[in-house]
């Protein structure tokens, strides 16, 4: 019992220590996830789940595997299995924790939630010089999305609630840290999914909803005071300004709660609260945020093409295209220029990268789990803010890409297993009727089939093995890209080769290698890399530049014509790219008529002119009202272009 909770300390740290490295989202850092749901999952016993919940994991399970056929991009699809195998053992981990220590997993979860929310805002805030700005001007801290650090934020709240009602003074620390985060992300989503947690909350626990609010309402109060005071620091990321908003906050939060008895406490933080909030700066943001309705403004309409098109892709793809199959696909299938490495929906992403049974098989457990809530009057308070606040999370998902973190999608999964009735209780509770004030009677448990314990250790062994594996080849990449931005192509040809030996399957080892390769003057090995590069990602067009780029220093102008063609077919929306194709064929047609070669020169011509045509076709299809700026078609290198090229077709 001591080394389960030891190992289940363990992968809160590490999973809270993942939050503060992209919240572990790319596929690579998802392995940290996968791995720790593995370990954790090897501490559970023989488990038993129903039926539904059986045909949910045998779907996703054939999602997984099917979307390994015909994958966008070979590299991140390998990764797919092994996220999809995490999920299933958290979940196993859910339903063990539930099964022996009913009630201790979810006091715990909402305490992680608590404290890892708060130290994001925190973090964020103080140390925001450390941090990337967003283009928005919002409070983005360590996750790099601000509507991530909302959401972090309002999980955070959620979990603090039984604290609070508790009186425990620290709690009202960690509240406060939420707030500024759930505030200052500036999520409209979010703000919407916090309305809906907080209607639930006081249908499912009203006690507990009355027993904190005095609590809740001031840290609530001083969150916003703060938030309208800090927008601007924010906005300029200006690290010194937050330390005079923020640590004046939490201190005078903390004497609030430690003096509360005293009547002049009482009063001189009622007087601070509301002359900082009389005087703030920052309402003019806040209003503007909130008074903008959602599937109005220029963000959500662009969020619904996303969703256009990704639901066109989806429907062309019944077995999926692999893991982030979206960032392969997009820039081909979207409807006007834009670029988005996320579809803004869990289900529709899911539903891309692995196939309609991935997609059926989530949206049976998510349904499964929603439905659920509505036992939430018989559970803990413990229970109810967590399982609520899960809830805001799936809702918030169908619209948006939170569960793209693993930070969130496994503790949702995990979650998913607390929800279980493993002991023939009624509801979700796990609770055998007529006990912790819970009517007996109640509708009959469905019946359930068991998960052996052997079946548990199978799956952690081939995602560990798979996490290392892949993991490794993700980091040694990742040295190559870093080697070779730094100027050291010798060591980015090291970290990739060993990459590409490890993980052959990875296109993105194979483009560093290639490019590599290219800078140290091995133009032909450099070749072979990038196209093997192509033939694992060919929907990339990176790819295609880079042998386009290689092809025309060695001279072979036809080929390389081929290649930028490639690029601009991969990339059509991108006007860049035209004008990098457009140009190249300039430089290669004067270098034929330099060396007396009228024949390339003439065929580098017609290339070039069946760019200009490609880029009017793909000008003349742009939506109108496209939330974005149109294609630039009227710069200088395209007129010139059409004068010169027709030149030399005239000679």
């Amino acid at each position: 019992m001591v080394r389960r909770d030891v190992l289940g300390l363990v992968v809160l740290i590490g999973l809270g220590a993942g939050a503060f490295w992209d919240g572990l989202y790319a596929p690579g850092q998802q392995m940290l996830a996968a791995a720790l749901a593995a370990l954790f999952a090897l501490a559970a016993p023989a488990v038993a789940l129903e039926r539904t919940e059986w045909a949910a994991l045998l779907l996703m399970l054939a999602g997984a595997a099917g979307s390994l056929a015909r994958p966008a991009a070979a590299g991140a699809a390998a990764h797919g299995p092994v996220v999809a195998l995490g999920w299933i053992l958290a979940l196993v981990a859910g339903r063990a924790c539930r099964m022996r220590r009913p009630g201790e997993a979810e006091a715990a979860l909402s305490r992680f939630w608590a404290v890892t929310g708060a130290l994001m805002a925190f973090g964020g805030l103080l140390l925001i010089s450390f941090t990337p700005p967003h283009h928005s001007g919002r409070l983005a801290s360590f996750l790099g999305y601000p509507i991530a650090v909302g959401m972090l934020g309002l999980l955070g709240l959620a979990g603090s609630l039984p604290d609070l009602a508790a009186g425990r003074t620290w709690a009202a620390a960690l509240a406060l840290g939420c707030g500024l985060g759930l505030l200052l992300s500036g999520s409209r989503g979010v703000w919407l999914a916090a309305l809906l947690l907080a209607a639930f909350l006081w249908w499912a626990a009203r006690p507990l909803v009355l027993a904190s609010l005095p609590r809740t309402g001031r840290v609530l109060g001083a969150a916003l005071a703060a938030t309208v005071w800090a927008v601007p620091a924010v906005e300029a990321h200006d690290a010194v300004r937050l330390w005079l908003v923020v640590l004046p906050a939490l201190l005078t939060v903390l004497v609030s709660e430690q003096f509360q008895h005293v009547r002049a406490v009482r009063r001189g933080f009622a007087v601070a609260v509301a002359a900082a909030l009389l005087t703030a700066p920052g309402w003019g943001w806040l209003w503007g945020r909130a008074s903008t309705v959602p599937l109005t403004d220029t963000s959500s309409a662009e969020r619904m093409a996303f969703l256009r098109d990704g639901l066109s892709l989806a429907a062309d793809l019944p077995w999926g295209a692999g893991y982030r199959a979206w960032a392969a696909l997009h820039l081909q299938a979207a409807s006007y220029g834009y670029y988005s490495a996320e579809v803004h929906s869990a289900l529709l992403d899911i539903a891309l990268s692995f196939g309609w049974a991935g997609a059926a098989g989530f949206a049976l457990l998510a349904a499964r789990f929603l439905l659920g809530l509505r036992f939430a009057r018989r559970w803990s308070w413990a229970q109810t803010a967590l399982h609520g606040g899960l809830g805001a999370l799936v809702v918030h998902a169908l619209v948006d890409w939170d569960l793209s973190y693993a930070l969130f999608a496994f503790p949702l999964w995990f979650g998913f297993g607390l929800a279980g009735d493993p002991s023939g209780g009624t509801g979700l509770q796990g609770i055998p009727p007529g006990q912790a004030g819970q009517p007996s009677g109640g509708q009959r448990a469905q019946p359930r089939l068991p998960w052996p314990r052997a079946l548990t250790v199978f799956l952690a062994g081939i995602v560990l093995a798979g996490a290392v594996l892949l993991g490794t080849g993700d980091g040694l990449t990742e040295l190559a890209a870093r080697s070779l931005r730094q100027g050291a192509p010798g060591a980015a040809l090291r970290h990739a080769g060993a990459a590409a030996a490890l993980t052959p399957w990875n296109d993105a080892a194979h483009a560093w290698r290639g490019a590599a390769l290219s800078q140290l003057g091995r133009g032909h090995e450099a070749l072979a890399a990038l196209a093997r590069a192509r033939e694992l990602g060919p929907n990339e067009p990176w790819y295609a530049q880079l042998a386009a780029l290689e092809l025309g220093k060695q001279g072979r102008w036809a080929e390389a014509a081929a290649a930028w063609a490639e690029y601009v077919r991969l990339w059509p929306w991108e006007a860049e790219a035209y004008a990098e194709a457009i140009a190249a064929h300039l430089t290669y047609m004067d270098a034929a008529e330099g060396a007396g070669d009228r024949e390339a020169a003439v065929l580098l011509a017609e290339s070039g002119q069946r760019l200009l045509a490609a880029m009017e076709r793909q000008k003349a299809r742009e939506p109108a009202g496209a939330p974005r700026r149109g294609m630039d078609v009227d710069r200088p290198v395209f007129a010139e272009a059409r004068e010169r090229f027709a030149a030399v077709l005239a000679r």
